[in-house]
């Protein structure tokens, strides 16, 4: 309080003393004042006497009214001067009452410190009164708790006496017993009475001699036993009393407490292998990972993109790994010793000792046991992917050579024989795509023999043997979204110091892992699963046709047992991505999908997508084992709806006709023979399709006679405008009049391949063929059928309609897979999601779409069976939303969730983030849907997308809310001319939207980037360049936002999952906010902190980031961004704001070295 008055004192004397020099400015003005005053007055003296004399002596008039006019100017001068005087006069008063209330007000402010100070004093004292009263008190408790500490030694000396004593008593009448039962043996065995008093008195003394040695050998033992017991009981409670006064009082205070987790001991950071000095955020990530694995608890880890999360998942996890394979070792050389024996004394308990350590040595057998089988297998596939010699892979490929060989031969007799003595390239392929017989295609009742099992259903087992019962290593299950990310982190993996002892293997699906080219052609993933499969079960046989050829139908030529396993220890050898493993398949002529499955038992590291993992039928069908193993799943952020998503499902109107015409034209074609079994499920089927069918449309629309063309552009709404309503799911199936089990229904399907079998038949009977009936073409003439031959030779083929013709076939032949998925999507619980019809003009284009709502359903089975389920990603807020609905839901303890939440490791200054509400026009920014195709908006849009290019260096990245948006904006920028304007400053590139068309437009941006030509990017907020794309460094200097991109609150799925999360009745993060609505927000902050994440990479990169709207210059806008954005995060008024910004903020980095 001094020191305040002190400063408030000398900032008032300070005051004071400005005053008093603007005093003595003001007085020495007064002076002068009064000495002009006197001059002027001189003057005017002088003047009076010279008019005096001028009008004595008659000058003439003009000099007079000159001199009079002087004197009227003087007297002017001297009123104005006198009026200054008086004005001074009146400031100096003031002044001086300023100064004389300032003294005043000091003063008392002076004395009421004064007395505060006082009561402070006072105050203090009384403290200090009550602090030694307090210090009095504690020194008697302290004092009363060494005496009860004390009283405690006291009684259990007392008690260690009585025991002693006890003991004693105890020998005693044992001793007493022992001379008892001699006594009574001499007495039985001599007669005493009878011998001579010599003889007795001799046979006396040597007995007694040997009872007193006896008597004192059990003593000793039996006193040496109870001392150790005693010693060993005394020690470790107290250590000779030496006990300070913190243990005294730690004691005293002791409480029961609840059991804590187990402590995990504090990692260094050397033994995590990270292949950079880690930062301190990366190391907290590495133990808080590791220390959460190892006490089998759940986490959700956030770090922000660009500080190192890949490597620290796979750093932290891996140490783990290896610590627990090292942690069996150790503890199984333990449990090889024997059990250390203690010398027990009791007597009446030691049944039950032996009891107890008889359990002891089976539960350690029984450990020891387990433990050998997991060293034992560890051991036996790291030697086996180690011990991958040369010569099998030669032996592989001799063989294949020479089968190859064969059937070149085969194939080169068989053409010999025919018309054609030239043989193209095509003609030595392997011919698997011959159709099925009339017979193949048949139900057959109980039709289950599968020669080759299938890996990719439940009901069907792995082919070849390929995957036999194979006990499975510890392991981590590492997931992420797409394809490249997989890339990605098999690059990240490859720089750790594991990677020599790791064992790596990467699954993807038959599209990307097949090297069969008569399967790849098929496009289609339905038709590729379904054609591999059909390969599998063609049996090695030999058919003599009428024209004497043999031919041999040995299914896929790439699928063989001993080269599979060959390739799996290849694949296990070292870590290799797909690309690569495809790649060796090649060269050993082997089937890299199914390697790569045999591989998964072995392996320590398991990469793969979303959809392998988190759909049950496709983990249990690769045969991946959650029990007791870590699931780790990378980007995270859109986990709930992710797996909400690949459990919902879709099928169209066109779909469910073609699948009806697809079953009826098989019913019609086989009917006759079909068993009565076989008929009616096939007309179930068929009611199931047609019910579905009529949900869409009326019945009375819908014609009895089936014609797809007719059917499909039938018109079921007047609404040219897309329409939705949805139904919950046993109200819907009661509504369609579908009372079928559908759980048989899927059942039979599966068990006689009824989707293989159809897609045999249209590949038989396609569509297009059916211009003549069945009947008709049977009754042809041998001359019709070589005149039509003839005329098909001759005729040109239009390819534009063969690649119609082909999509159609397509459509068509897949259509029934789709409506076979569909109908098991109907199998879900009622509760766990909706239908949704939806209407459009006519019955192709409507749909029926079931939306899968409740997320726990389909991620409970993952998060009880696994050791430890870990989400990351970069930005994972609301957490509540994952604790919610991914660990609460499925029954797990709160307690067993960690969380973790890392800032950024790139300094303050090197982002900036602006909220821009307008353009350089004052024009305001707002894209809601209704104000996108305004032109004024679209016009200051382009001024600002001109603007940057000029003041932005490198790469520029604009991303959109929609693709229909940037369209808009694009067409309207070419039609004005913005883009000729950019084009003369930066090249542009747009977002594809074929994703194969990806990498091209990304190379092509990065080359124009590298040649100094800069370049702009115009992408789409969620699509495919605003997730697992890295523009670091110059490729993104500015990330701009246009517009919030939030979901269609109008449509079907929105408006069902906004009711189903405000029925969970969930916490919202807002008070006064619906979960629902907080979902709804959620959604669209998620996208764009999704998308702001691309450009910041590395400690040394920088960027600004642009959100233009109005709508990001509310005050809760910095909440929602993420925390490490929040500081750098500025509301600007205007445009010509930001520009200066922006500019300031490169001319400040152009003048930094950039460090990565």
């Amino acid at each position: 309080m001094k020191n305040n008055f002190n400063e408030e004192h000398k900032h008032k004397k300070h005051a004071l003393t400005e005053l008093n020099e603007q005093l003595r400015l003001l007085v020495g003005r007064a002076q002068q004042l009064e000495l002009q005053n006197e001059k002027y007055t001189a003057e005017l003296a002088k003047l009076r006497r010279k008019s005096f004399i001028i009008s004595t002596t008659g000058t003439q008039n003009d000099e007079r009214n000159r001199i009079q006019a002087d004197l009227m100017t003087v007297n002017y001068e001297k009123v104005c001067y006198e009026s200054n005087i008086e004005r001074c006069q009146l400031q100096l008063g003031m002044y001086e009452q300023s100064i004389l209330a300032e003294k005043q007000w000091i003063d008392e402010k002076r004395l009421k410190l004064e007395q505060e100070l006082i009561e402070s004093a006072s105050t203090l004292a009384k403290l200090c009164t009550s602090y030694a009263e307090v210090s009095k008190k504690l020194g008697t408790s302290r004092a009363a708790c060494e005496d009860t500490f004390q009283q405690y030694i006291r009684v259990t000396n007392d008690w260690s006496f009585s025991k002693v004593k006890t003991n004693e008593s105890k020998i005693t009448v044992q001793m007493v017993k022992s001379q008892a039962e001699f006594r009574k043996t001499l007495y039985s065995k001599f007669d005493v009475f009878s011998m001579e008093m010599s003889d007795f008195a001799e046979f006396w003394t040597h007995e007694w001699e040997d009872i007193i040695k006896k008597i004192r050998h059990d003593f000793e033992q039996i006193y040496a036993t109870i001392h150790r017991e005693m010693t060993t009981t005394e020690s470790s409670k107290f250590d000779d009393n030496d006990i300070n006064d913190d243990d005294l009082l730690a004691a005293c205070d002791d409480v029961p407490l609840k059991k804590s987790d187990p402590i995990i001991p504090i990692v260094e950071v050397a033994s995590f292998g990270f292949p950079f000095e880690p930062y301190q955020i990366q190391i907290d990530f590495m133990r808080s990972l590791y220390s959460t694995i190892q006490q089998r608890k759940h986490g959700i880890f956030e770090s922000p993109t660009g500080t190192g999360k890949s490597l620290s998942l796979i750093c932290g996890s891996l140490r783990w790994l290896f610590d627990e394979i090292q942690s069996w070792k150790d503890e199984y050389e333990e449990l090889l010793k024997p059990i250390e024996t203690k010398n027990e004394t009791s007597s009446d308990n030691w049944l039950k000792r032996l009891m107890k350590r008889k359990e002891e040595e089976t539960a350690r057998e029984k450990r020891r046991e387990e433990l050998k089988v997991k060293i034992d297998l560890e051991d036996q596939y790291a030697n086996a992917a180690k011990n991958t010699l040369a010569a099998n892979i030669k032996k592989t490929k001799r063989d294949f050579d020479a089968k190859y060989r064969d059937l070149f031969n085969s194939e080169l007799l068989s053409k010999s024989d025919g018309d054609d003595s030239s043989l193209s390239k095509d003609q030595f392929k392997i011919d698997n795509d011959d159709e099925l017989s009339d017979e193949e295609l048949i139900i057959k009742d109980n039709d289950r023999k599968i020669l080759f099992d299938n890996i990719d259903s439940p009901t069907k087992t792995d082919p070849a043997g390929l995957r036999e019962k194979k006990v499975h290593v510890q392991k981590i299950f590492f997931c992420t979204r797409t394809h490249s990310q997989i890339s990605q982190f098999i690059g990240e993996v490859q720089k750790t110091k594991y990677v020599d002892q790791l064992r790596l293997v990467a699954l993807g699906s038959r599209q990307n892992l097949c090297i069969n080219e008569s399967v790849l052609k098929l496009k289609s993933l339905t038709l590729i699963n379904e054609k591999c499969l059909d390969l599998q079960k063609q049996k090695k046989e030999k058919k003599t046709t009428k024209e004497k050829r043999q031919k041999t139908a040995c299914g896929c030529s790439f699928l063989q047992h001993d080269r599979v396993e060959c390739l799996s220890n290849d694949i296990l050898s070292d870590v290799q991505d797909i690309e690569d493993v495809v790649k060796l398949g090649r060269e050993l002529n082997t089937c890299p999908y199914y390697a790569t499955r045999a591989a998964i038992a072995a392996a320590h590291l398991v990469v793969l997508p979303y959809q392998t993992l988190m759909h049950k039928s496709t983990r249990e069908a690769c045969g991946i084992e959650m029990r007791d193993n870590v699931v780790i799943i990378d980007e995270a952020h859109n986990l709930p709806d992710a797996i909400c998503a690949m459990h919902s499902n879709e099928i169209n109107g066109n779909q469910l006709i073609d699948s009806y015409g697809q079953l009826s034209r098989y019913h019609e074609k086989y009917k006759a023979r079909l068993t009565a079994k076989n008929l009616l499920a096939i007309k179930q089927l068929l009611d199931v399709q047609i019910n579905l069918i009529k949900t869409l449309c009326s019945q009375e629309n819908l014609s009895t006679i089936y014609d797809s063309e007719k059917w499909s552009n039938l018109v079921v709404s007047s609404n040219k405008t897309e329409t939705s309503s949805t139904f919950d799911l046993i109200d819907y199936l009661s509504d369609a009049g579908i009372y079928v089990n559908l759980f048989q229904l899927i059942d039979y399907i599966k068990t006689n391949e009824i989707t293989k079998k159809l897609h045999g038949f249209m590949s038989k009977y396609p569509v297009n063929k059916n211009h003549i009936s069945e009947e008709k073409k049977t009754n042809e003439s041998a001359l019709q059928k070589l005149l039509q031959k003839q005329a098909q030779k001759q005729s040109q083929p239009n390819v534009l309609d063969e690649e119609q013709l082909k999509s159609t076939e397509q459509r068509i032949s897949n259509s029934f897979a789709i409506f076979a998925k569909f109908l098991e999507a109907l199998t879900n619980p009622r509760d766990d999601g909706k239908i949704i019809l939806i209407m459009k003009e006519t019955l192709g284009q409507c749909s029926i779409k079931y939306f899968a709502l409740k997320t726990s359903s389909f991620f409970h089975d993952m998060v009880n069976e696994a050791r430890s389920v870990i989400v990351a990603g970069g930005t994972m807020r609301p957490i509540n939303e994952f604790i919610d609905h991914l660990f609460l839901a499925c029954a797990q303890p709160e307690e067993k969730l960690f969380q973790l939440s890392c800032n950024h490791i790139v300094p303050a200054d090197n982002v900036l983030a602006i909220a821009l509400p307008s353009g350089p026009q004052n024009i305001e920014f707002e894209f809601t849907a209704v104000n996108r195709s305004n032109t004024a908006m679209m016009d200051e849009l382009g001024r600002v997308v001109v603007s940057l290019c000029s003041t932005i260096p490198d790469g520029l990245v604009v991303f959109f809310c929609s693709y229909d948006h940037l369209q808009k904006t694009y067409t309207y920028f070419e039609k004005t001319f913005v883009l000729n304007k950019i084009l003369a400053k930066k090249k542009i590139f747009m977002e594809p939207k074929r994703s194969s068309d990806v990498d091209t437009i990304l190379t092509n941006y990065t080359k124009s980037i590298k040649n100094g030509t800069g370049g702009l990017l115009f992408s789409i907020v969620g699509g495919k360049m605003s997730e697992g794309i890295n523009f670091s460094d110059e490729l993104a200097r500015c990330v701009c936002i246009v517009g919030m991109p939030y979901p269609n609150i109008g449509s079907a799925e929105m408006v069902e999952k906004m009711r189903y999360l405000d029925s969970m009745k969930l916490k919202s993060t807002t008070a006064g906010e619906t979960a629902g609505r907080a979902y709804y927000e959620n959604t669209c902050w998620k996208a764009i902190n999704q998308s702001i994440g691309r450009a910041i990479r590395h400690r040394g990169d920088y960027a600004c980031l642009l959100l233009i709207d109005k709508r990001y210059s509310k005050a809760n806008i910095p909440s929602k961004l993420p925390h490490w954005l929040a500081n750098s995060f500025h509301q600007m008024k205007n445009f010509n704001e930001t520009s200066n910004a922006l500019q300031q903020f490169f001319v400040r980095r152009s003048n930094k070295p950039t460090s990565s």
